[in-house]
């Protein structure tokens, strides 16, 4: 695929028609996780998905003829290794080397160019992990972040080591899932404060920086709203209030989002060999007991259960 200059780049615009798919280094993107032509390396870490791309000059489309609204969707984040990418989204463009990271949203139109041979890596996140809607994060997409310094460069330094160590990862993927899962939340949450316009904003980013320092922690026992609260700097009425905000309360959240990752590792053979107990306490769930009582009022089945079940 020819490169293209920066005049053509700037003045790309996403339309609804249709790309011919798998001729020209062309791929139309029909599911919002749909993985990158090229892959090498996939690794799922719970629900954040990492993937080694390796390829020759290539595109994206997605056109809003493909996007059905109803599936959940996701945030896609990218960092190159070698090569460039541009991303085109709500009516921006961004190019990127490394060590710089962009992101996409797949619920919206996007194109994504790969002018040049390239490596790169491919973080795909659920919106829910990152405590952000598809309409607050089209604040995000198609903004570089520079990667040299703060949480963007802690995060592409992280995602160049999973580059470049992929296939020597796979004993400690719980781990790193949860390090890119809440790196990526928390810089998330410093674009919403850098581009906030209003106080909702920045309660949004806020919510954000506490989801993402949560889930860093869900494993400990003294995790509470109190400490949430005196952590941020926030009163604990108005840490409660943000909450409330989203339908929720600082401590049924916590006690969701243990139970959810606790599912999530139920639901991965690679871990059959940890006991149920074992996977609730890697969540901060601790009593065997307990654990299985919250489980089941929360999915109508015990831990045990949905993991057999699951086969």
């Amino acid at each position: 695929m020819p490169r293209l200059d920066q005049r053509k780049l700037a003045g790309m615009l996403l339309v609804d028609t249709p790309a011919p798919s798998g001729r020209g280094g062309v791929q139309t993107v029909r599911e919002h996780d749909e993985p990158l032509h090229g892959i090498t390396t996939i690794h799922q870490f719970g629900g954040v998905r990492v993937t080694l791309v390796r390829g020759g000059p290539g595109e994206l489309v997605r056109p809003a003829r493909l996007i059905d609204a109803r599936a959940a969707g996701c945030l896609r984040l990218l960092r190159p290794l070698t090569g460039e990418v541009w991303a085109f989204q709500d009516g921006r463009h961004g190019t990127v080397r490394a060590p710089q990271l962009i992101c996409y949203d797949s619920t919206r139109p996007y194109r994504v160019i790969m002018p040049e041979d390239f490596r790169l890596v491919d973080v795909t996140v659920p919106h829910r992990l990152v405590g952000l809607t598809a309409t607050e994060a089209d604040r995000m997409t198609a903004r570089p972040w520079a990667g040299t310094e703060g949480l963007a460069a802690l995060l592409s330094s992280l995602l160049e080591g999973i580059g470049r160590h992929g296939t020597e990862v796979e004993t400690a993927v719980d781990l790193l899932g949860g390090s890119v899962a809440g790196l990526t939340a928390a810089l998330f949450a410093e674009r919403m404060r850098e581009v906030a316009e209003d106080s909702q904003i920045a309660r949004q980013a806020l919510m954000l920086q506490i989801q993402a320092y949560v889930r860093q922690r869900l494993p400990e026992p003294g995790l509470s709203p109190v400490t949430i609260a005196r952590e941020h700097n926030v009163s604990l009425r108005y840490l409660q209030k943000v909450f409330q905000e989203y339908g929720s309360s600082p401590a049924r959240w916590i006690r969701d989002e243990r139970l959810a990752r606790c599912r999530a590792e139920l639901a991965d053979p690679s871990l059959d060999h940890l006991p149920v107990a074992l996977i609730g306490e890697r969540s901060g769930l601790y009593g065997a007991s307990h654990f299985s009582r919250l489980f089941r009022d929360r999915y109508g089945t015990t831990p045990s259960e949905y993991r057999r079940e699951r086969g």
